[in-house]
């Protein structure tokens, strides 16, 4: 069943071989065919081990950046982390088995529990909804406009439907099976049809500027290299050289990721006297740098800096991300002196969070890292005009990991309505507008410098609207469904 896993992460980015998801139906076949409550967990935590093991394999390679210690780690983020997300699907296969009476009532509940059990995934311990099922919908830009009324979770429920739906017409149930299919077919619609029309422009939000120029700066840096004293200067000279390589002045330059190799405000009066010099009038400058606080608090942060150099806004991370940034029970003897991939202390979440404001009042959210990937982060009532992820894949050099992030990112610009900006250390860096289409890159590990004229038309989504009603909405439509076909079955089989 393992094997059936990798086979079908294969659908997911970068690799998009969407006949490869064709392998969740032998898998959701068997499961539904479980002839005991024990089996049918083994065969759901089986699947989801392949799909892990497969589609995450790129997390070890920071393993691997300077190597130490930390190598001895390896089979843990190989095979331990896969193998604990795979138990999600597993009390989904209990659940299963326990809801459905029949085989075609236990294929939808299959759609329902699996979609719950990722759900859950994105939330208990710090949460990590990488590589969900809603994520095979990016390899079709069409389809991939539903996020837009029903979000990623939506979204997956959708593609395990569709795959139940296949189920069906292979078992012969072809008017089931069509109907099942039916949520798939009116989705697609609804991409074309927002992709090929405009959004009305009551819906749009043109009360400032149409849009804003802005400079993506991605230096390439080797993780390697990153924090080495030899290398800090040479680093600091490029961004400033790159950020000044074109003559068109633009509203905003943005690096990445702790970009600026020094911890804020240690490096203040470096900083400015540089920042002074290269930012031309009426240019801002958005930059990752980590920082000290208050007690000598240490964050990864996002600072905002005019064209004279002073400090405008800061913003701090608030997902971190466990065993890179800070060790989960630190308190506890055992682990009070580790450290971790060179950090000696933890990276704390930020007093600081929300939205950030520019000089020309355009309101910026700005998501650092992974915290991108996590769906309802931004709140309806604190709605930016930009969303702006910047991040390090340094780590995980020319594997799928820079792939997928950058996927899950343009997600976020179709479910919020809103244009994104990704900036990403070594890459990929990307602007999107609010439907998600892509307006430039710099692609995965080059170095380089984007200018882009971003959009500021958003729309408000459904699903910014009203979120986990549309979830509940589909739990109830689906679980609804399932119980209607437990009941016809079993009173066909009677006679």
């Amino acid at each position: 069943m393992s094997i059936l896993g990798v086979v079908a992460s294969l659908a997911l980015p970068p690799a998009f071989m969407l006949l490869a998801a064709a392998a969740f139906i032998p898998f959701l076949i068997t499961a539904a065919k479980a002839k005991t409550v024990w089996q049918s967990a083994i065969i759901f935590w089986s699947f989801a081990f392949g799909w892990f093991t497969a589609s995450l394999y790129w997390i070890s390679a920071s393993l691997f950046v300077d190597i130490s210690w930390e190598i001895l780690i390896l089979p843990f983020s190989l095979f331990a982390l896969p193998a604990f997300l795979s138990l999600f699907w597993g009390c989904a296969g209990i659940l299963v088995f326990l809801s459905g009476r029949t085989v075609v009532s236990r294929l939808v509940f299959c759609a329902l529990w699996i979609g719950v059990a990722e759900i859950f995934r994105s939330i208990l311990l710090t949460g990590f909804p990488w590589n969900a099922p809603a994520h095979l919908i990016l390899a079709n830009e069409y389809l991939s406009q539903i996020a837009s009324v029903i979000g990623q979770n939506g979204a997956s429920f959708l593609v395990l439907l569709t795959l139940v739906a296949f189920c069906f017409l292979y078992l012969r149930f072809w008017k089931t099976g069509l109907i099942i299919l039916l949520p798939f077919m009116i989705s697609f619609g609804f991409g074309v049809w927002r992709l090929d029309h405009s959004v009305p422009m009551s819906h749009l939000d043109t009360k400032k500027t149409s849009e804003m120029l802005i400079r993506i700066v991605q230096p390439n840096v080797q993780q390697s290299q990153r924090w080495k004293a030899e290398f800090k200067d040479k680093q600091i000279e490029d961004l400033f050289a790159l950020s000044m390589s074109k003559a068109a002045p633009v509203s905003l330059i943005i690096w990445p990721e702790a970009a600026y190799p020094a911890i804020w405000p240690n490096v203040e009066k470096q900083f400015l006297q540089s920042a002074q010099s290269v930012i031309s009038d009426d240019e801002q400058l958005l930059t990752g740098m980590l920082r000290f606080g208050q007690e000598k608090k240490l964050y990864n942060s996002a600072l905002l800096f005019s064209d004279n150099g002073s400090l405008i806004a800061k913003s701090d991370k608030q997902k971190r991300v466990p065993f890179g940034e800070y060790i989960p029970f630190r308190n506890n003897f055992l682990f009070q002196k580790l450290k971790i991939f060179g950090n000696a202390i933890d990276i704390s979440a930020g007093p600081n969070k929300g939205l950030i404001y520019t000089r020309d009042n355009i309101a910026l959210r700005v998501f650092i890292c992974y915290e991108i990937i996590f769906p309802n982060l931004l709140s309806s009532h604190e709605r930016p005009d930009v969303i702006i992820n910047l991040t390090n894949d340094a780590w995980f050099g020319n594997t799928f990991g820079p792939y997928q992030h950058l996927s899950q990112s343009r997600i976020r610009a179709i479910e919020e309505g809103l244009p994104l900006v990704r900036v990403a250390n070594t890459g990929i860096s990307a602007a999107f507008n609010y439907k998600g289409e892509m307006l430039g890159k710099i692609g995965l590990l080059e170095k380089g410098v984007l200018d882009v004229a971003l959009p500021l038309h958003q729309q408000i989504t459904i699903y910014s609207q009203f979120r986990w009603i549309i979830i509940i909405f589909i739990v109830f439509l689906i679980s609804t469904t399932a119980v209607l076909l437990d009941l016809i079955f079993i009173k066909r089989q009677k006679p």
